[in-house]
This record gives C-alpha cells, sequence and structure tokens, in this order.
C-alpha cells in the first residue's frame, strides 16, 4: 500500500515533510509553556514560523490580534499545500480548511447568544483570510448581516453550509438548556465539521483511519464532559456523533460510575490511558480538566502513527498533519493569550506541562 502511494502521489511527500519540519520542537515548547512574561515567550518564539508571524504584528495588542493572525498564517500554509498536490490529498486537504471558517460561525454565533463584550465588533474577531483562501467571501458577507442566531441559522441553511444544521439543533436543544449555550454552539460545531469529513471516508482507506480517530476524540470529549456536569443521556445522544467504538460503548453504560465508563471506553481507546496519565488521576473533574490540552498529545501521538502506517505520501497522513498543525498553532495562541487574560503562569505550567 505505501509503495502505491509514493508513485501515485510522489509530490505530496516532500511537501508533508516540509510542513513536518516546521513543528514546534518540544524545547521549545516547553520554554514558551515556562516563559515569566509575554515579551518572553515573543524571544522563545524568535526563528519559527510564528516569531515571523509576531514580527510582522508588532505590538500584541489584544487576543483577537494573535488569534487571527496566527491563524491566518496556519490557513496560508495548508491552502499552499492543498495546492501543491494531486488529488485525491488535495481534496481533503482543501476540505480542512472549512474548519476555519466553522470557526468563523462559532465566534458569530456566541457573540450573537452573549452580545459583545467590551463594546467591540464582530469585524474584529471573524478571520477573513479563510473567506480569501477559498473565494468564499459571500459567505462572510451572509454572515456578518445577520440579526440573531436564527438568522444565522436560516441564512446558512439557505446556502446549505454546513453550520445550518448545527444551529438549527442548537436553537432547539438551547431552548431546554439555556445554562449551556456557549458550549453547545462550540460542541455542535466540531461536530459539523466531523461530519463534513466524514464524507470523505470513501476517499482512501488512510483518510478513513483519521477521521474514526478523530471521531472517537470527540465522542471521548462529549461523553466525559457531559457525565462530569450530569447531562443527560438524552442530550449526549444529540451532541454526539453516533458511529465509532467510543460512542457505541459508552452510550450503553452512560448512566453507570465514572470510572466503569473510563474502564469500558479504554478498551476500545487507549488514548484514555494516556489521558489519566496526562491528568495524573482518574478523577473525572480533573480529566475534563486536561481534555482540551490534551488534544495536542492526541493529535501529535495521531500524526505520528499515520505516518508510521502510511507514509507521508498518502492523504490520510497528510490530513493527520495538518490537523496537528491547526492544533500546534491553538497551543501557541493559548499560551500567548493567557499572559494577556491574566492567568497565573503555575496555573498556565501545570495545566501544558504534562501534554508535551
Amino acid at each position: 500500500m505505501s509503495s502505491n502511494y509514493v508513485i501515485k502521489l510522489t509530490a505530496l511527500g516532500p511537501r508533508v515533510r516540509g510542513l513536518r519540519a516546521r513543528y514546534l520542537s518540544k524545547d521549545k515548547l516547553n520554554a514558551l509553556i515556562l516563559a515569566q512574561t509575554i515579551d518572553d515567550a515573543v524571544n522563545v518564539l524568535k526563528g519559527t514560523e510564528y516569531g515571523e508571524v509576531l514580527e510582522r504584528l508588532g505590538k500584541i495588542i489584544d487576543e483577537a490580534q494573535v488569534t487571527n493572525e496566527v491563524r491566518s498564517h496556519v490557513i496560508r500554509s495548508i491552502s499552499s499545500l492543498a495546492s501543491s498536490v494531486p488529488s485525491p490529498a488535495s481534496t481533503v486537504l482543501k476540505s480542512y480548511l472549512m474548519r476555519f471558517e466553522l470557526e468563523n460561525v462559532k465566534v458569530i454565533a456566541k457573540s450573537l447568544v452573549r452580545g459583545l463584550e467590551g463594546g467591540g465588533s464582530i469585524e474584529g474577531l471573524v478571520n477573513v483570510t479563510i473567506e480569501e483562501e477559498l473565494g468564499r467571501r459571500h459567505v462572510l458577507a451572509a454572515m456578518m448581516s445577520v440579526r440573531d442566531v436564527e438568522d444565522l441559522r436560516n441564512k446558512l441553511m439557505e446556502i446549505q453550509h454546513p453550520a445550518g444544521s448545527a444551529l438549527d439543533s442548537f436553537l432547539k436543544i438551547s431552548k431546554q438548556y439555556p445554562q449551556y449555550n456557549v458550549m453547545l454552539i462550540d460542541t455542535l460545531i466540531d461536530k459539523a465539521f466531523i461530519e463534513y469529513l466524514m464524507r470523505l471516508a470513501r476517499i482512501d482507506y488512510s483518510v478513513n483511519k483519521f477521521i474514526k480517530e478523530l471521531v472517537d476524540f470527540y465522542n471521548l470529549n462529549v461523553i466525559l464532559r457531559g457525565r462530569l456536569w450530569g447531562v443527560s443521556q438524552e442530550l449526549i445522544n444529540e451532541l454526539a456523533i453516533r458511529s465509532g467504538a467510543v460512542f457505541s460503548t459508552a452510550v450503553k453504560i452512560y448512566g453507570e460510575s465514572p470510572t466503569r465508563i473510563l474502564e469500558e471506553v479504554a478498551s476500545v481507546f487507549p488514548s484514555v490511558d494516556q489521558l489519566i496519565k496526562v491528568a495524573g488521576s482518574s478523577d473525572l473533574r480533573l480529566l475534563v480538566q486536561y481534555l482540551g490540552p490534551f488534544s495536542y498529545r492526541f493529535a501529535k501521538d495521531l500524526e505520528e502513527s499515520m505516518i508510521s502506517l502510511f507514509t507521508e505520501f498518502s492523504p490520510g497522513a497528510a490530513l493527520a498533519a495538518v490537523h496537528f498543525k491547526f492544533v500546534e498553532s491553538d497551543l501557541v495562541i493559548a499560551l500567548l493569550n493567557a499572559f494577556l487574560e491574566g492567568i497565573p503562569r503555575d496555573f498556565v505550567v501545570k495545566l501544558y506541562g504534562p501534554v508535551i
């Protein structure tokens, strides 16, 4: 199988290797986590592609600025890779870019739900680069002119956007669970993205393998958070993607003890054991606290596994590589913005140190 990839997708391997060569090293990430000031953090990133982004940015003013500039760089990097390789790799990589458009939907929907904070504007929160790369400025224009979430839902459903059905589900569910509004938007739009990728599963076995792992990790998040927050099984069934080993195992025993759920899910999804190791405990509250940071470790392990199984010439491994790049960039954004948010550095070290 690997030899077939080399023959059919000769141009893909070197380009994926180029992307992987730009990953931040463990030493760089540890230094970034331990940085005491934002200037220290910027110095750590000098000589890396993130350092170049920050140099162009100049003085760091706010979180939206950092988020947009770093994401814009990653969007261009993935778009460039997608346009320089043959199909089916180009197809799956271009499809991954939809993640960034869905992030724009998240920002707009959450702003409409809770109101803009600090007198800001939606324009300052959305990322325009993704629409330029996708050639979909009309989508952004439609989203920016909405009055409320219902109007946003209607506009997106009119153009058959993946987020349309997600917001439709949100409007139905939020009436019963208004206390979870922001969490519901994040979760349902993440679900929409993975379901959007699932349509690619038949393209290639390596792509199918990557998507299955992503589905299981998403469902693990839904199950553990839901169990901690006392969410009903009915809501879990709405939020989960109804496929994969984690869903089929956990849904049967959702009402049982967290210990039993963890044991059963770990038997079909070994990443659970890794999460427990990172958290240093099987306490449900700690596990949920570490789920976000753990996504970095999960994405890194998955990328390495996909490369090992299918080589850098496979579309699934390329997809895993750009996914890891997205997760890495989100980690950089979180660590930089922690300074702006005033999060105590010892807490940052405790939360992110174990995942590196």
